[in-house]
Formats: structure tokens, sequence, C-alpha cells
């Protein structure tokens, strides 16, 4: 049985005390190298209070949530690299993230930052457009045409900071990554806990009531789920690959995709559980057969996850190692992190089995977490059909391999 959960849940005050600390770490040590790498001199973040740039959430102190009508965040390399951090607004709460920078009896808000960009002339200011990621695209239309006229002198220098936000996002800091694994395991533990005899009991419940447990379950635990999650089922002789809104039955494998978002980063992860028929002791040899396949496929694509490969060779390489030992795979992994499906590096994707334009073309970076997604199908002799097999594991590339984040599974939880 798994272990009780509420004892790695921490009070709301820390858990503040943690994310405040991760923040200030990530703007000292991250920040500078990422705006060095991308040749940005200067970032400016606008928040406007109930249509937030979705970058916000990841740069605002645990005190503040909302941008209160108008927040102005600037980031500034000034001539020996070091990285200046100025906010446009009154609250003290923003300190000592950043330097408040405005007066009032000065003038505006905008004023105050003509006049910052007056005075640091940056070769290049990056603003948060994108036509790719969503979530690089914050500033509104409004707002960039506030911008244009405001800095009208210096508008031939703003360009697309989305590459930045792009590894703001995705890449995870070294005390980020000591906490991030056991956040993945609490969510399968969780997962664990759905997928057995303590929620499900054959022939009763439902893939609805198991997906209305689950939800209630993580709400209790003073959590949330990073989306909402599906439970499905593969059965024998069925017509379809995944049924939903059945009665569980003796003989199905149980399929669950599901994750959480705790103390700012988000999980997903996809576990499968086979219930019992009366007299068995395992799954059929065939099904367990298959789920030795799934894991040979994993075995592959870690070993092709290298840092500084695209998404679509790291793909390419892996599909062409499966074929070769005669698995018939999918693969579609994607990066996690404060988002569930972030920004980074893609690895296919689901119905897009091939290269994935500027998402896959980008390369994978150390201290990035993914979840490994995939399917594999392997004709199942007991069933006398082929049988999708779905699974998805948190991974992190670090120290120039993939770590798995959570205890692997190896074998369909036994209901």
């Amino acid at each position: 049985m798994p272990k009780n959960n509420n004892s790695v849940i921490l009070p709301l005050k820390k858990r503040e005390e943690i994310q405040n600390r991760w923040l200030f770490h990530r703007l000292n040590t991250l920040l500078p190298v990422l705006m060095k790498k991308h040749e940005l001199e200067m970032w400016v973040v606008i928040g406007r209070e109930y249509n937030e740039d979705p970058v916000l959430k990841t740069l605002y102190p645990a005190a503040i949530d909302s941008s209160r009508r108008l927040t102005i965040l600037v980031f500034w390399l000034d001539e020996e690299q070091q990285l200046k951090r100025w906010v446009i607004h009154p609250n003290p709460s923003f300190e000592p993230f950043y330097e408040r920078i405005w007066q009032r009896e000065e003038g505006d808000q905008w004023e105050c930052l003509r006049r910052i960009v007056e005075r640091c002339s940056p070769e290049t200011i990056g603003l948060d457009y994108s036509h790719t990621f969503g979530v690089g695209d914050g500033l509104s239309r409004s707002y960039f045409e506030r911008l244009d006229m405001v800095l009208n002198e210096h508008s031939d220098r703003f360009v697309s900071a989305q590459q930045l936000v792009v590894d703001w996002l995705s890449i995870r800091s070294e005390k980020e990554m000591v906490s991030y694994p056991a956040i993945a395991e609490l969510a399968r533990e969780i997962a664990e806990e759905a997928l057995s005899a303590r929620v499900i009991h054959p022939g009763i419940t439902t893939t609805e009531d198991v997906v209305d447990w689950i939800r209630q379950r993580v709400l209790d635990l003073g959590i949330e789920t990073s989306f909402y999650p599906t439970v499905d089922l593969q059965r024998k002789g069925a017509g379809m690959d995944r049924i939903e809104g059945e009665i569980i039955r003796p003989g199905d494998i149980v399929h669950l995709d599901f994750g959480i978002r705790y103390l700012g980063l988000a999980t997903d992860t996809q576990q499968l559980a086979y219930v019992l028929q009366p007299g068995e002791t395992d799954a059929p040899e065939g099904l367990q057969s298959a789920f030795i396949t799934a894991l040979r496929l994993e075995d592959i694509l870690s070993a092709e996850m290298k840092e500084g490969r695209t998404g679509n060779d790291v793909f390419h390489a892996a599909i062409t190692a499966a074929k070769k030992e005669q698995i018939d795979a999918m693969i579609y992994s994607h990066p996690v992190g404060p988002h569930c499906h972030e920004a980074g590096s893609l690895i296919g994707l689901y119905d897009q089995q091939g290269d994935v334009p500027v998402k896959g073309d980008l390369p994978l970076t150390a201290n990035t977490c993914y979840a490994m997604e995939f399917n594999i199908r392997q004709f199942v002799p007991e069933w006398g059909q082929e049988v999708p097999i779905y699974l998805e594991e948190p991974v992190a590339l670090i120290n120039g391999k993939v770590e798995y984040m959570a205890k692997r599974q190896m074998g369909f939880y036994l209901i």
C-alpha cells in the first residue's frame, strides 16, 4: 500500500518560503546566464491585472498574486555584465527580489520605464511576443502599441524574448532539481493508490469514479492537478484502444493519465494496472511481454536523449532503433516545469510522428525535466489482438544522462 502522502505535503507558509528561495536563486544565477546566452541586454515584462503574461507567475515572489493594475519588470545587463532587476510598482513585497525604482511624483510608470531605457540605452530590448510559443506571447497588442509610443526612439531595438522565455521556463536550477523527484514520486504514489483495490472494485467502479476519486484526493491533500486526469480501459475484444465511461471489469487494463502541481512545478505521468480474473495471480504472459517491450522503448529513448541534440534528432534515432528491434512505437515526449506541457524541445507529437517544426528543432538542455511519453503496440496471444501499452515517466536530463525522477513502473499494478 502506498505510504501516507500527507507526510510530504508542506504547510502553505513553508511552501512559499521554499519557492521564494528558489526564485531568488534563479534570478541571481540562471537568468543572467540566459540573457547572455540569447544576447539580450534588456528584458521588459509587463503585467496587467486579469490579463497576466504567463511568464510572470514564475517571476513573482509568493506574496504577489496579481499585477495590481500595472506592473513592469525590467532586467538589464549592465556594462560589467551584472544583472540589474527593477520593478516599476509601489508594492514593497517585490523586495528583495527587485529594486523598486518608481517615484510617483516623477511621473507615471511608463515615464519611469522611458527614463530607464534612455539611461541604459540597451542595444536589444526583449519583449514577450512570439508566433510559436504561447508562453512567450504574453505582451498584449495594446501594451505593445503603448511601448512603441513611449519608447519610440528605441523601438527599432525591440526583439522577441521567446528563446529566453523557453529556457527560463524549461531549465531547472540546482535547488529545484533536488526537490523535483520528490514531487514526481508524490504523483506516482497517488497514481498507484488510485490504481488499487482501495479505489477500484471490479464490476462496480467506473472509469469516471476513479477520475473523481483522484481529483478529490489531490484537493484533500491541499495541492492541485496539473490537468484534468483521464482514466480509460484496454479490453479484450474491444473495437477501440481506449474505452472511457464504463464499469471496470476483471481482465481489463486500467490506464491513468495524471499529474500534479506542487511548489510551482508540474508533473505528467501515465500508469497501468491489470484487473485479475478469478484464478489469476498475474497478468497474462502476452500482456507482460508487451509491458517489457514498452520498458525496452524507454531504454532506447533514454539512451538517445542527449544534451545539445534536437528533439527531432532524438525522435528519429529512437524510432529507427525501435524499428530495428521490431517495436511498433509512437513517441511524443515533452518538457515539464511550471507548466505540464512546458516550453522546450519536443520529441515527436502524438498526431505528428515525424519532424516537429521549430519546437522539435530546439536542442535538449541540461537540467531539463521531461515527461517521457510514448506507446507501443504488440500482439497478445491471450487476447488474439494487438494491444497498446501507454506509459509516461518523469525523467531529468542531468549530468549527461537521463535519470528517472520517480520509481519506475516495471510492470502492471495488480487489482
